[in-house]
């Protein structure tokens, strides 16, 4: 049986688990472990053959101290331990002769059952937080510091890049060097986590559904999109986004990251709200179906967002847009300028290919006027080498901020190597995140290079193919709802 927390709405999650077992929660460091890590930690720790062989040594070591079930005499007369109350306050207090519980009525074994207020549980209540405020919190108590965990903010110095834009304390920075300059934490105070989670949780509804969805609109949007997407492809994906739309998203928890959280989950998909200052937003994610092989087409499509609810004037209010399974190919053109010194020739490699080997520091992408709708932002532009910033090869590139974008997330060039596979097949990519990502974690991509690209120092303008992986498609009708009831599942309690 899986514990069911009544007033979230949900199953228990790890960290919940890990409470329940007395492990001290807030002095651990728990911020990459998955929900299920954390409940096999709490079963693990916790277990019989661990807590149980401690229980038995105990009352093997005791089993001389224990009276019989009949004993009427008391431990400190069978021990001759002398008392502080005379002979006829202990025969008061002599707790053998009391009447068994069995024999004392049901309604009179609970004290203070007159003092107990009962109250309707709303799980869709919420407080009016506006989207601006709670931005700025999420700012605030956001973890600059690896070291600082879920719910500790470091006394020590934090520093933050002034080109990406990460940020360490004295004792964790170092590699990468980045370009760092102090936080004055004077003049930008920090929150405490704990009392921003408590506001966001108060702010946030227990359980929301997808509403507006059905077959007619998903082939309207392709229809619209005018994408040719074939049909086992098609159906796929679209039996998915139907799944989704039959569950209730209940919430899991909020997640202290660089960038604060909120987990939402059912038995088929999970949500999750990203409170960017710039750009926050939900993004959704559908499950495969168990008995779905591994290598099949439809797990790896559904690794990418089925959808996105971009946050305009309120967390519920804004534009949904669907992510349709259709990738497309762009040629794009690239030219570079002022070359430096490759990773290969910093870390001092003496091979011939590397002893000498020169990479462009500033790289100029354009991108065709009529190819621009198939992207999700103008990657056109000026991008600059950060070669102190990390990533893999030191390739890390940030495009020049314009009017256009100046209020949207910056943009970043880098080689993203998949998790296993042929080096050869790993590309470069566009992203307006550069962090590292766990498993079962997926980075927004904005576009992907094709894998032969790499760096150099040749200025001659070069012309590759760049791959949308999907294609955005407004959806006016679909809403993110809040469920006024939530009802369990079967999966809930199996």
């Amino acid at each position: 049986m899986i514990p069911y927390i009544t007033n979230r709405g949900g199953p228990m999650v790890g960290l919940e688990a890990l409470s329940m077992q007395g492990l001290p929660v807030d002095e651990l460091l728990l911020t990459r472990e998955t929900e299920d890590q954390l409940a096999d930690l709490a079963g693990n720790a916790m277990s019989t053959t661990v807590v149980g062989a401690c229980i038995m040594a105990a009352l093997i070591v005791g089993r001389k101290l224990l009276k019989e079930g009949d004993d009427k005499a008391t431990y400190e007369s069978k021990n001759d331990v002398a008392m502080d109350v005379d002979d006829e306050e202990s025969d008061d207090m002599n707790v053998d002769t009391a009447a068994p519980v069995k024999d004392v009525p049901i309604e009179e074994r609970v004290s203070g059952e007159d003092q107990l207020v009962e109250k309707p549980l709303d799980l869709a209540s919420t407080a009016s937080t506006q989207l601006e405020s709670l931005l700025k919190l999420a700012q605030q108590s956001a973890r600059l510091c690896e070291c600082e965990g879920r719910k500790d903010i470091t006394d020590r110095q934090l520093n933050r890049c002034v080109d990406c834009g990460s940020s360490s304390c004295v004792k964790c920075g170092g590699r990468p060097e980045h370009n760092f300059e102090k936080i004055d934490v004077n003049a930008n105070p920090r929150l405490p986590p704990l009392t921003f989670a408590k506001e966001l949780k108060s702010t946030l509804p227990m359980s929301l559904s997808l509403t507006g969805v059905s077959q007619t609109l998903l082939d309207s949007l392709k229809k619209k999109a005018a994408v040719s997407i074939p049909d086992r492809r098609w159906q796929a994906w679209c039996a998915a986004v139907l799944r989704v739309a039959t569950h209730e998203l209940r919430f899991v928890e909020p997640k202290r990251q660089e960038i604060w959280a909120a987990t939402y989950q059912s038995p088929v998909a999970h949500l999750e709200l990203s409170l960017h200052p710039q750009q926050p937003e939900w993004r959704l994610f559908a499950r495969p179906e168990d008995d779905e092989p591994a290598n099949s087409e439809v797990r790896r499509l559904l690794e990418s967002p089925i959808g996105r609810f971009v946050c305009e004037d309120g967390l519920f209010e804004g534009r949904w847009d669907f992510a349709l399974p259709y990738t497309t190919s762009i040629q794009i053109s690239v030219s570079g300028s002022d070359p430096v010194p490759a990773w290969e020739q910093r870390l001092g490699l003496q091979g011939k290919e590397y002893r000498d080997r020169m990479v462009n520091s500033r790289l100029e992408i354009s991108v065709g006027e009529e190819d621009l709708v198939h992207f999700d932002r103008n990657i056109s532009g000026e991008y600059t080498l950060l070669d102190k910033c990390g990533t893999a090869n030191s390739a890390l590139h940030k495009k020049a901020t314009g009017d256009e974008d100046a209020h949207l997330p910056p943009l970043f060039l880098f080689l993203d190597p998949t998790r296993c596979g042929d080096p050869s097949d790993d590309a470069f990519v566009i992203s307006t995140s550069k962090r590292r990502y766990e498993y079962g974690e997926t980075r927004p991509l904005i576009c992907q290079f094709e894998s032969r690209w790499r760096q150099s120092d040749t200025e001659e303008l070069e012309t590759i193919r760049a791959h949308v992986p999907y294609k955005w498609i407004r959806a006016p009708s679909v809403r993110l709802a809040v469920s006024a009831c939530i009802q369990s599942t079967p999966e809930d309690t199996d």
